[in-house]
């Protein structure tokens, strides 16, 4: 017999897996843009890969300007947005892990915050005391 929260749970492994799917489209929408990224001719890995060309001495001066790579603030912000998912979805997963163990309305979870008090744990112990007697009485 199924339980009744089959269902349920279902509807709920396809709410948490639902970040998870928008995450690693995504990633597969980015992941050409990083790549066509990385094969720009200013990339440290690239130069690196170059044969170096035969050094020759020359006695005048040029001047060249040399820009850095940096990186697009659309990737940057894409980068940023999917953490923030990852972030949220693992939030999202945690707190309703708490809520479905938590012993919300439990009436013993209550007397336990109850029996706190001292007065209330003391009449609690004689009235645990005062059965135990009766007990005892009775199994002579």
């Amino acid at each position: 017999m199924p339980s009744p929260r089959s269902g349920s749970l279902r509807g709920r492994a396809a709410a948490a897996l639902a970040p998870v799917a928008l995450i690693l489209a995504l990633a597969v929408v980015v992941a050409p843009a990083a790549g066509a990224a990385s094969l720009e001719p200013g990339n440290a890995f690239s130069e690196l890969a170059k044969e170096s060309p035969p050094e020759t001495k020359t006695t005048a001066t040029t001047s060249s300007t040399t820009t850095e790579p940096t990186n697009s603030r659309s990737l940057i912000f894409i980068g940023l947005g999917a953490a923030a998912l990852v972030l949220a979805a693992i939030a999202v997963v945690i707190a309703r892990d708490a809520r479905r163990v938590a012993p919300a309305g439990d009436t013993e979870a209550v007397e336990q915050g109850y029996a706190r008090d001292s007065a209330a744990r003391l009449r609690k112990r004689r009235a645990r005391a005062k059965a135990a007697r009766q007990q005892r009485k009775r199994n002579r």
